[in-house]
């Protein structure tokens, strides 16, 4: 318990300029009032409660004449790790000079008597003057002299070194603060998370941040603003952004202000030279196959797309080390473009993939009567297709039970099981089954690309051919799955 003469209540009373600071309450006048009537009907009542310091000999509160003297609060600014201290407070007479503060302000802050500080007086957080004549009066220097006035100070040095190196640009800094939640781009609805940032920073200066949260490079970074409509990730940025983080943030529908981010295997100033190009890599067994992403050069062509792939995946140890791209449309395997098509042509879509992989030796070169043509797996319907679709060289004029002996081996499947299959050519979705039958051989006719008359009569030629393919029609024992579902993302239900 503290005796009453040790304790003086200040209540926070409104400014002019909008900031609450203490006031006195007149011991003659207000001591007898309401409290009701002191707080003016606030509710809180918001008060800073003064007490002699428990450290000290003092038996009560040294006086306090409100005519002469005025309270005045001290902050200390930290510039190295931007930081600022609060100092407690000190009765000045109004007529004193500003310099008479340095010897109160050092032994605050446990500086040296002879420290050299600069003084800022804060107006209000985002303003904060420096106070230049410490030869001065309190009255004359600080603007409207008033009890609680904060004086702000911080050493004298070589202080522009650091990022925020006074108050004043701190004072900016944290007024424009605010709270921005980064989620990877590349994980489903990941929560992210939560940083606090200046909406004044550079690009440079938010990547340095999230960098550093997520330990890597901060060149290792590329970053999305959120859409408008929905919460997903829009186009990236670019790492020469000249603009602000208020800018990224701006058009943040939700209170939540978010970006998007995504960690690189290269430097985001080459990324931005290059193209992301996502496609299928198909190893030489047909068994398996992933996504892969490329980063070609924006201006480069197919031939130039296959050399960096090269660089990703593992090539046969005996196989011809060449690879091919080859388009899936529909869930139809066709050639793909030639070696000197540039990368803008090709164009991914929502039925169309492109998939490289590595020619087989006896595929690098054709001799008169082969051909390669496409195989798919199905089921029943000639649409129903599964697996992994592939080109298989045929030979006119080879006897079936051979060519089956081929594709058997091609395919790695068991004997037993793939006495079951049955052959069929398909034509504009229209099967003709292949007689089982050691006397049949294949014809090359039957696989060459026919025009849309040459099958239905009646029908005007079409503008490009359609390409046969080799139907192998069995049951599909695998799980079902899409040809495209390696795109889509699991959705997880929680109870």
């Amino acid at each position: 318990k503290y005796p009453i003469e040790q304790i003086r209540i200040w209540p926070f009373s409104q400014r002019s300029n909008q900031t609450c600071r203490p006031t006195l309450i007149e011991p003659d006048a207000d001591l007898q009032k309401p409290i009701i009537d002191c707080a003016e009907n606030h509710n809180p009542w918001n008060v800073f409660v003064e007490l002699v310091p428990p450290d000290s000999d003092m038996t009560a509160l040294p006086p306090f004449d409100k005519d002469t003297d005025v309270l005045l609060f001290f902050k200390l600014y930290d510039p190295k790790n931007k930081k600022i201290h609060y100092c407690g407070h000190h009765y000045m007479p109004v007529v004193a000079k500003v310099q008479e503060l340095i010897p109160i302000l050092n032994e605050r802050a446990g500086f040296p008597p002879d420290t050299e500080l600069a003084l800022y007086e804060e107006i209000k957080p985002n303003l904060v003057e420096k106070i230049d004549n410490l030869t001065e009066p309190l009255e004359k220097v600080l603007e409207e002299l008033m009890d609680g006035d904060i004086i702000v100070f911080q050493k004298e040095g070589d202080n522009e070194i650091h990022e925020l190196p006074t108050c004043r640009e701190y004072f900016k800094d944290l007024f424009y603060r605010v709270e921005v939640t980064f989620c990877d781009k590349t994980i489903p609805n990941d929560p992210g998370f939560t940083m606090e940032l200046s909406l004044r920073m550079t690009y440079d200066q938010m990547a340095k941040a999230v960098a550093q949260r997520v330990g890597t490079d901060p060149y290792l970074l590329q970053f999305f603003k959120c859409q408008n409509y929905k919460d997903s990730p829009g186009h990236p940025l670019k790492c020469t952004f000249e603009g602000t983080l208020k800018e990224l943030v701006s058009y943040c529908k939700s209170k939540v202000k978010k970006l998007f981010y995504q960690q690189l295997s290269i430097r985001v100033n080459e990324l931005e030279n290059k193209k992301q190009f996502k496609c299928i890599w198909v190893g030489p067994s047909l068994k398996e196959e992933k996504e892969i992403i490329l980063y070609p050069n924006k201006n480069g062509t197919v031939a130039t797309l296959l050399e960096e792939a090269k660089k990703q995946v593992e090539l046969s140890e005996n196989g011809s080390g060449k690879l091919r791209i080859l388009e899936i449309n529909c869930n139809k395997l066709l050639p793909g473009p030639g070696d000197d098509v540039p990368l803008d042509n090709l164009n991914s879509s929502g039925t169309k993939l492109y998939r490289i992989e590595e020619i087989p030796n006896d595929e690098l070169n054709l001799a008169e009567g082969e051909l390669l043509v496409p195989v798919a797996h199905f089921h029943k319907d000639v649409f129903s297709t599964f697996g992994i679709p592939f080109f298989f060289k045929i030979k006119n004029g080879e006897p079936f039970p051979k060519m089956k002996d081929r594709l058997l081996k091609k395919l790695g499947v068991q004997e037993k099981e793939f006495e079951k299959f049955k052959f069929a050519v398909v034509t504009m979705g229209k099967p003709q089954f292949i007689i089982d039958s050691p006397d049949y051989c294949i014809k090359l006719d039957d696989f060459l690309p026919k025009y849309s008359n040459q099958i239905y009569p009646l029908l005007n030629a079409g503008t490009s051919p359609h390409r046969p393919w080799l139907g192998l029609e069995h049951v599909n024992k695998a799980p079902k799955r899409s040809r495209i579902n390696y795109l889509e993302k699991a959705i997880k239900i929680y109870n």
